[in-house]
Formats: C-alpha cells, sequence, structure tokens
C-alpha cells in the first residue's frame, strides 16, 4: 500500500528548495509530489487545496534514504499558502529493475 504525507510549507513564491524527512522513503523508492495553493491551516481545519491563478509546479523529484528533495515554483508576485502531498510507492512497475 502506498504511504502519504501532507505538508503545509507556508507561504512562498519564486523557486523553493524542499526537503522532507520520511522514514519510509530511501535512495530507490518511487517519489511522486503534487502542489497546490490552498487556505492556511490557521483559518481551517482540512486542507482546502484549490487551483487559483498561481502557476505551482514540482521539479526534479530526488528521493534519499530517509527522506525526499524536490523544487517549487510558485510563480505570482506575492507568497501564497502551499500545500504538497508527498507519496511512497510501495514497488515498482512490472518490469523495471532496482
Amino acid at each position: 500500500m502506498a504511504q502519504v504525507a501532507r505538508w503545509f510549507l507556508g507561504h512562498w513564491n519564486g523557486r523553493l528548495t524542499c526537503n522532507f524527512g520520511f522514514g519510509a522513503i530511501n535512495h530507490q523508492s518511487v517519489v511522486l509530489v503534487s502542489a497546490s495553493e490552498g487556505r492556511d491551516p490557521t483559518t481551517t481545519q482540512a486542507p482546502e487545496r484549490f487551483v487559483g491563478a498561481a502557476n505551482v509546479t514540482v521539479h526534479n523529484i530526488a528521493p534519499f534514504d530517509g527522506g525526499v528533495s524536490f523544487l517549487l515554483t510558485i510563480d505570482w508576485g506575492d507568497p501564497l499558502p502551499i500545500w504538497a502531498d508527498i507519496v511512497v510507492l510501495d514497488e515498482l512497475p512490472h518490469g523495471f529493475v532496482r
């Protein structure tokens, strides 16, 4: 079964290097990351994420033993509240070699 971690990164704009510690990840893991704008967690109990006018993109996902590094670009003039979901898959798809 896949494992998921949800992370509120805070308020950001521009290019951001992210490092997230997650014991389920090793350097051979398959890791997927999604990111979006959302409501600040101080104003809501759930991560109310949405597609706003800003482009929020994920780049260069690199798993390592104990976590993952990735880049985010938040294409907006002012800092926005940003959420990320980090998904670790149990195994490589059939036909792939570790």
